[in-house]
């Protein structure tokens, strides 16, 4: 069962890890602080135009500062919408780190079956 449940979890974490790395493309921005409970406004520029984008607050998103300058990962069909730009890279080191577990929970039980 605990297998099943780490290469589910170990799916997940790839799999929000290449949407990002296929939806999104990576600029930088600037934290505009009109901040709420549950998005932050980043102020960006695009081919001559600027955007504000709305990045969602989780746990995999930094605290920031009005006036500074972050990475945001910003989406290719709706530039209103982005994500912080350590996200991406957050779960990739937790889908590796996932799929190490499970190798290693593999290895254990055919090792306790040899024996």
């Amino acid at each position: 069962m605990e297998l099943i449940a780490g290469i589910m979890l170990d799916v997940f974490f790839f799999a929000r890890f290449i949407y990002i790395k296929t939806q999104f493309y990576k600029t930088k921005g600037i934290a505009n602080g009109n901040a709420n409970q549950y998005s932050s406004e980043f102020i960006y520029g695009n081919k001559g135009h600027n955007y504000v984008c709305s990045v969602k607050k989780n746990i995999f998103s930094m605290y920031h500062e009005r006036g500074s300058v972050y990475n945001i990962c910003v989406k290719k069909d709706n530039p209103y919408n982005g994500v912080m730009g350590n996200e991406q890279t957050i779960y990739m080191i937790l889908g590796i780190m996932w799929f190490v577990f499970d190798v290693l929970y593999i290895t254990i039980l055919a090792l306790d079956g040899l024996n």
